[in-house]
């Protein structure tokens, strides 16, 4: 189980019937397509610097790679030197994430650097890591958990139930696990076991789920097994091709966005240089939304 969430279960639990951001204020965010995501003006990572006046917002594309050494994570270190961030705000943080937190996650991101393999890290340590000796801020605008659930559950007019999104949260956190070097299939049913204890604990109604209660959902409605789970199986999609995972991640995507565009427009009336880094799609999604009162945009790769 990632360990920030492990370290959040009390703060979650919190805000679990916190009002959710009224997604229909938000303008102009994009549903995702290929279309849009071929539109973007480099393929990740890159950085477009959105100028509002003297304030700004470099917001990396990344390319999901855990390793230290990876595009992405030099594409990091680049754009924290040019911007010079006062505030970092992260994808993979929950929103109820605060400056109190960071020595924490200064703690975890030093673990990383120590065992840079582990399935457990990724570009979000490697971003703190570049700004763990200066005082930059470091915030999450991820919906809570039973936010996204809610609004993914809505979204799907009856089809769509408590079970799909245990089934959607797990399947996503295997994927990525998946990515890490020191990765191994054998390792999944332990994985399985510990995100559960996470969702039971953030989520009512979830004692009855175990880790061969999802093998079997994941087998009957997506038709796939462990090994088999991939990038691909839950890129977002909304179509008659698409399966169970790529439509929950596509109603997923949207929520996100939203939370993600109003904590930026939050912490630009307090920050003149703000870092976000979010995967490709993300960009692409939130690109006319950030553009619209901009007064000058620049996209930018470093290699």
């Amino acid at each position: 189980m990632n360990s920030w969430k492990a370290n959040l279960f009390g703060v979650a639990i919190l805000l679990i019937f916190a009002p959710a951001i009224a997604l229909a204020a938000t303008p102009s965010i994009d549903r995702w397509s290929l279309e849009l995501q071929e539109a973007e003006p480099f393929e990740s990572p890159f950085v477009t610097i959105f100028h509002y006046g003297e304030k700004r917002v470099c917001f990396v594309s990344s390319k999901h790679d855990p390793r230290r050494d990876s595009p992405t994570s030099r594409t990091i270190a680049a754009v924290i030197e040019e911007c010079d961030p006062e505030i970092l705000i992260l994808e993979g943080l929950p929103n109820i994430i605060g400056e109190g937190d960071r020595e924490y996650f200064v703690r975890e991101a030093e673990k990383c650097e120590q065992n840079p393999d582990s399935y457990e890290c990724g570009e979000l340590h490697w971003a703190i890591a570049e700004v763990k000796d200066a005082k930059t801020v470091i915030v999450g605008a991820e919906p809570v958990t039973i936010e996204e659930m809610e609004f993914i559950v809505q979204q799907g007019n009856g089809t769509l139930g408590l079970e799909d999104f245990v089934g959607y949260e797990i399947s996503r956190l295997i994927i990525q696990a998946k990515r890490q070097e020191d990765f191994h299939i054998e390792d999944v049913p332990d994985l399985v076991v510990n995100h559960l204890e996470y969702l039971r604990s953030v989520l009512p109604k979830t004692e009855q789920y175990d880790e061969a209660s999802y093998r079997r959902w994941l087998e009957d409605e997506v038709g796939l097994s462990y090994s088999e789970l991939e990038n691909s199986s839950y890129a977002p999609g909304n179509d008659e091709g698409s399966n169970l995972l790529q439509i929950m991640s596509y109603h997923s995507m949207l929520t996100r966005d939203h939370f993600a565009f109003e904590r930026i427009q939050e912490l630009l009336k307090e920050a003149d240089s703000i870092f976000v880094m979010y995967g490709s799609s993300h960009l692409a999604t939130l690109r006319r939304a950030l553009t619209e009162n901009s007064t000058h945009v620049v996209n930018k790769k470093y290699e």
